[in-house]
């Protein structure tokens, strides 16, 4: 129906979390009927993206490519360096930070396990936390003291604090999540300032 270049276009976006083949198709007759500095503007942010942002070599948040291996977070002496809060992607970390009520280090996992697949997803970066961790507790002044798992109250989000709780159990730190205030099913990226603020403040310890 669409010559090829749209069709792409469409095949393209449609992939995108919460856009469709029809979002992906408007989405392309307004950017093919619209200004071209529009389109330019684009392509040169999607170019960016590949060519100008890599990730934390601590943390796996995302940063510009400019010669320092640390994000702003783990980089700040002025952070509380012994809690790390582990989150499954970068828009839950930028949701955190903006309740203002977290002043410690990330973790970003990259993604949750499947309800479907009872495989260990070989992405999760689960092994690079253990690694972190072992690496801080070889100085007793800068050792991580707290975990906080601050994974969405899903059954995705409750499988991978569960095996993350016994992959952390051996290294005797305290072990917490989140509590009361994101209804079960809720993503932590939505959830309001108030709310995942409250939520942190009755974090619970895993025993």
């Amino acid at each position: 129906m669409y010559p090829k270049p749209i069709k792409d276009f469409i095949d393209n976006f449609s992939k995108l979390p919460g856009i469709g083949p029809r979002q992906a198709a408007r989405l392309a007759f307004w950017l093919l009927n619209g200004e071209k500095n529009i389109r330019e503007n684009l392509k040169k942010s999607l170019e960016g993206l590949s060519k100008e942002i890599k990730t934390c070599q601590r943390c796996y948040f995302a940063i510009e490519n400019n010669g320092n291996d640390k994000c702003h977070f783990c980089d700040n002496s002025g952070r509380d360096h012994k809690t790390i809060c582990v989150v499954e992607k970068e828009t839950d970390l930028a949701t955190i930070e903006k309740s203002g009520n977290y002043k410690g280090l990330y973790h970003v996992l990259g993604g949750l396990f499947s309800a479907l697949d009872t495989a260990i997803p070989k992405n999760l970066k689960m092994p690079e936390l253990i690694s972190r961790l072992e690496e801080n507790k070889k100085n007793a002044s800068k050792g991580v003291k707290e975990i906080i798992l601050a994974l969405s109250p899903t059954h995705e989000g409750d499988l991978t604090a569960h095996y993350l709780e016994r992959l952390l159990k051996p290294l005797k730190i305290k072990i917490t999540r989140i509590g009361r205030g994101l209804p079960y099913g809720a993503d932590v990226e939505f959830a309001d300032a108030q709310t995942l603020s409250g939520a942190l403040d009755s974090r619970k310890e895993i025993k």
